[in-house]
């Protein structure tokens, strides 16, 4: 087993955590018993496929597992309702999920996952929101409000009144790219009033 998942534990000892969900479906389709057995890394191998934003497969994952694989591991369990929390997109409850214990061999994914995870949190309120309470900005970060507002400053967000003003980056345009955007401005106008 260990030369099976050697891949694995190297994808993981590196932060190539982006490679574990392929190496260990791949070692599975390699040796298909060996899924079966305790000793395979079920909850690692469905956190992997979320690392992944391959919920789907997490959850074939889980469905393949066996029952009594399912009932003797607590750890699986807790990646099992992390993915339900995704699933349903309940982001303010995804952090309550992730304070399981983990083990040593999952624990680095999963603080890589919630790094992700918060990245993805912002970019969703930035494309939602004009203006955020600090304290909901919080919850759907799974940090503190001081964290939460050291987050919104990072990205160049203002808080005033008591919100949290989020305003998406100005695209940079280049001295250039201002003249040319204009010209084909120009163009489109142009060729608007030929066709009407």
């Amino acid at each position: 087993m260990d030369a099976l998942l050697a891949p694995v534990t190297a994808a993981m000892q590196d932060g190539r955590f982006d490679e574990v969900a392929t190496s260990l479906d791949e070692a599975e389709l390699h040796d298909p018993s060996a899924f079966s057995m305790e000793r395979w890394p079920h909850a690692l191998h469905l956190l992997a496929h979320i690392y992944a934003a391959r919920l789907e497969d997490a959850r074939f994952v889980y469905k393949r597992t066996p029952d009594p694989v399912k009932q003797a591991s607590p750890e699986l369990q807790a990646a099992f309702a992390l993915l339900q929390r995704l699933w349903v997109k309940d982001y303010q409850h995804i952090w309550t999920a992730m304070q399981y214990g983990w083990s040593a061999q999952t624990q680095p994914l999963v603080a890589a996952l919630a790094q992700q995870t918060r990245v993805q949190m912002l970019d969703l309120v930035e494309r939602a929101y004009d203006s955020i309470s600090p304290t909901k900005l919080a919850a759907l970060l799974g940090c503190t409000e001081a964290e939460a507002a050291q987050a919104a400053a990072e990205r160049g967000w203002q808080t005033t009144g008591g919100l949290v003003d989020v305003k998406p980056p100005q695209p940079t345009v280049r001295p250039g790219e201002a003249a040319a955007q204009r010209s084909l401005q120009r163009l489109a106008e142009y060729v608007v009033h030929l066709e009407t």
